[in-house]
């Protein structure tokens, strides 16, 4: 019995071999200084594998060990082809991990079977944005089970994206994520109505392949195209109207297909197949304003993302507040300038889009409004004017002659060519000019005579300054700098505040994005800084901008109000808004006892928001003013709060901090941020609703015992909507 018993357990045994996979063949790791047997062509591949992202490239991130195939060694014009010496297939799938761009035949990798072509993969991008990560997938090659085989690397795309990330390819029985099978997308419509209407996924991911560029042509002719998320499955969406009138498409056929030759998931195409021409209403809701996300007295985009405040004049008796504007997600993209107009600075209408973007390569970037009084332009006197960066093009001018609606480009442009972005222009009286301060990023004699404070800085950061007769022709006359570069970074303002209670008395300021100021002198060629910078970034604040040519004289500013475009994304997926903008407050320079400084001040127009008054009390202890302050639990509100003593406050309100260092304060809580003006405005703070919190009704006063509140006030505050 015992010789027969090895070779029952072996039968018993043999039927679940097929159970257990073989162990996995590793053709490639990288992880050695060479490429040794592949064979390099070009130069994009560099001479080995890469240790991580390369010079001027994001973080690359998703690969094992230390090495990878990187294609971005001398930029993304760079070119080349990684060739793999031959190999048996001896496994049902190669998997691998794969990054970069996504353009077949061009960032792309091959198998190749008796020098054909019979398994393909790329990276996820084709569009601005993106990330550099690699993600799991492979091919299942079991019909090819015992062939010779070779796997090319292949590099042959100009320009973004024009590079592919690679690492760890093995043969596996183990099945690894299979790529999505990809297609071209492309369908014909008829301009019969004025919008055309679009499926907008917030979920969609470069690395899943939805985040598509999508072209509208006019026969072969590219009119427009545009990064979207196109839902898959079952995801969430909302729908976006994007208007047609300004391509002059009117009754043609048009085709919308997949641009730069893309490929995309087959699950896109039920989305895509969705996208028709129609009028506004078809997408948009009776309830947009209503949303549990909206804020209701803080200015928004009715559907998309909105950023810097851009264009900001008051002309023809209303105030103009064009912004940056995608109107094909609730994230960054597709850069236009929308329009919301007002007559009080409180309640805002949405108007059509005001500047397209060319393409995604030629966006309409961020920049500063004016009127022409003088007719220096000869287009008319009183003529409304923007300026902006072309971003193929460079710094370019526009006028309108419908009351801001619409514009038109002068010939000249671009005016001014130069490393850099976002005009500010103003009239400076003295010497009867224009003048135009940019951001600019090239070395210039003032970034060499004033050094950064460390050298982790952006070197080159300045303002420059531009000056013109005409707004036709632009000469260089200076620049100015500061060694605490980040306070010179981007969006540049500039305009002269008064000295209160000084008849006579002004001084300039100047600011960039961080809002953080110089106060000085201007002599129409450069700023002459006496100090600065001063202030805070103001919390969750950005790229604040201030109204030109206001009739009272007031300088009133808005800024951007930041949130995290995902912040909600998992309690409201089809959420249609994720950003806003600040109130509208005034600046005035004053005295204080460190010199001169900027106070911030709500707009007088802004009592009007109010409502009734919920609790109100004077000479309070904390536990009394505690109990008063609970009325602002689930509302609207403006808290006006006084102690007797300053010093450091701790509040909360509705959910959000509200502390402030002060002896008093303007607390203004909407639904996702609040704005806290302390100390008559010379220290003025914005802040965000924690994610986790967005039920969170908490209103607490921390103070000490003993610790008297002389005035309290709280008043429920008006949405500025008309939620008809």
């Amino acid at each position: 019995m015992k010789r027969l018993l090895i070779p029952l357990t072996a039968l018993l045994l043999a039927p679940l071999a097929g159970l257990y996979a073989a162990d996995d063949i590793v053709l490639a790791d990288f992880e050695s200084t060479t490429y040794g047997a592949w064979k390099v062509e070009g130069g994009a591949f560099g001479t080995g594998p890469a240790h991580g992202a390369l010079i001027g490239q994001m973080i690359v991130e998703g690969f094992l060990g230390k090495g990878l195939v990187n294609s971005f060694n001398g930029g993304d014009d760079a070119t080349g082809k990684l060739t793999s010496p031959p190999f048996k297939i001896e496994r049902k799938f190669i998997s691998f991990l794969i990054g970069g761009g996504g353009y077949a035949n061009e960032t792309c990798m091959n198998l190749l079977v008796d020098g054909r072509v019979v398994r393909t993969a790329t990276g996820p991008n084709t569009s601005p944005g993106g990330t550099e990560k690699l993600e799991p997938t492979g091919w299942d090659v079991a019909e090819l089970a015992g062939r010779q085989a070779v796997i090319q690397i292949v590099d042959q795309r100009k320009g973004g994206w024009g590079h592919i990330n690679v690492d760890q390819i093995v043969q596996t029985d183990v099945k690894p994520p299979v790529a999505p099978v990809l297609v071209a997308l492309e369908k014909t419509l008829t301009v019969d109505g004025d919008y055309l209407i679009v499926p907008v996924s917030n979920a969609a991911k470069e690395s899943s392949g939805n985040i598509i560029l999508l072209g509208i042509y006019d026969g072969d002719t590219l009119v427009q195209n545009f990064t979207v998320g196109l839902p898959q499955n079952h995801d969430a969406a909302w729908l976006a109207a994007y208007p047609l009138e300004h391509f002059g498409l009117k009754g043609k056929q048009i085709k919308l297909a997949t641009a730069d030759g893309q490929k995309v998931p087959e699950s896109c195409r039920a989305a895509f197949d969705r996208i028709k021409i129609e009028s506004a209403s078809e997408a948009l809701a009776a309830d947009d304003y209503a949303k549990p996300y909206r804020n209701q007295f803080h200015a928004s985009t009715r559907r998309g993302w909105n950023n810097d405040p851009n264009g900001m004049v008051f002309a023809g008796g209303k105030f103009h507040l064009y912004y940056q504007y995608n109107p094909f997600g609730i994230g960054w993209g597709n850069m236009h300038w929308g329009h919301l107009e007002s007559t009080d600075l409180i309640h805002w209408q949405e108007k059509p889009i005001a500047l397209y973007q060319r393409t995604t390569g030629d966006a309409a970037w961020s920049g500063g409004g004016f009127v022409d009084h003088h007719d220096t332009a000869g287009l008319g006197k009183d003529t409304q004017f923007a300026a902006f960066t072309s971003t193929g093009r460079g710094e370019c001018l526009v006028y309108s002659k419908d009351g801001g609606l619409t514009f038109s480009e002068l010939p000249e442009n671009p005016v001014v060519k130069h490393q850099g972005r976002d005009p500010k222009i103003l009239w400076y009286q003295p010497e009867q000019k224009w003048v135009m301060v940019v951001f600019d990023e090239s070395p210039c004699a003032e970034t060499a005579a004033v050094p950064p404070a460390n050298e982790k800085m952006r070197a080159n950061n300045n303002l420059a300054f531009y000056e013109s007769k005409n707004l036709r022709q632009w000469t260089r006359v200076g620049a100015f700098t500061d060694s605490d570069r980040g306070a010179v970074y981007e969006c540049p303002d500039m305009f002269e505040l008064p000295v209160a209670g000084n008849p006579g008395e002004s001084r300039w300021i100047i600011q960039a994005a961080q809002n953080r100021y110089f106060i000085g002198q201007f002599d129409g060629k450069t700023f002459h800084k006496e100090s600065g910078p001063h202030g805070t970034q103001h919390g969750a604040f950005y790229a604040a901008e201030t109204f030109s040519d206001v009739p009272d004289g007031r300088r009133i500013q808005i800024g951007w109000a930041t949130a995290d475009p995902d912040g909600y994304a998992k309690r409201f997926p089809d959420q249609i808004v994720s950003q806003g903008f600040t109130l509208a407050h005034e600046l005035t320079l004053r005295e204080t006892k460190d010199g001169l400084r900027v106070f911030y001040t709500p707009v007088k127009e802004l009592e009007k928001l109010r409502g009734e008054v919920l609790a109100e009390g004077k000479d309070l202890t904390p536990v009394q003013a505690n109990e008063l302050l609970q009325k602002c639990q689930g509302e609207l509100s403006e808290v006006l709060i006084e102690f007797a003593a300053a010093g450091p406050k701790q509040l909360v309100v509705n959910g959000i901090d509200a502390s402030f260092d002060g002896r008093s304060a303007r607390i203004f809580t909407d639904r996702t941020f609040n704005e806290i003006y302390a100390d008559d405005g010379i220290s003025y703070e914005l802040r965000k609703r924690p994610l986790n919190g967005f039920d969170s009704t908490e209103t607490k006063l921390t103070a000490a015992v003993g610790s008297t509140i002389r005035s309290l006030k709280v008043f429920r505050l008006k949405s500025i909507w008309d939620q008809k």
